[in-house]
């Protein structure tokens, strides 16, 4: 349960932008949509030191499906999510991601 209670403080120095538009590339009959995301330099690290401490977290740790490429097929592999909240507009749906910072506790 979210504590309410405590102020925000964001895990990015400045929030990465995410959006989903139509793919102009070759392969658009098979992928119609195209998902990009704009991380600015200062938040690189910042996005870097959360996905490690969520990694480090066993109840961060889910197991999901990826595309293994090499054998053609789904494959279940443990990982993270790195959520986010958007909306739609004229040119596709788009929004920002920098959710809240993790506390992460020193080893001394």
């Amino acid at each position: 349960m979210p504590d309410y209670n405590t102020p925000f403080e964001p895990a990015f120095t400045r929030p990465i932008k995410w959006s989903v538009g139509e793919n102009n590339f070759d392969d658009a009959d098979i992928n119609p949509k195209a998902l990009s995301v704009f991380i600015p330099i200062e938040s690189i690290l910042d996005l870097s030191n959360h996905l490690m401490t969520l990694r480090d977290d066993p109840n961060k740790v889910k197991t999901g499906k990826v595309w293994d490429f090499e054998n053609k097929k789904e494959i279940e592999v443990e990982g993270v999510y790195l959520n986010a909240k958007g909306k739609t507009g004229d040119f596709g749906d788009f929004g920002n991601i920098n959710p809240k910072k993790i506390a992460k506790e020193l080893p001394f």
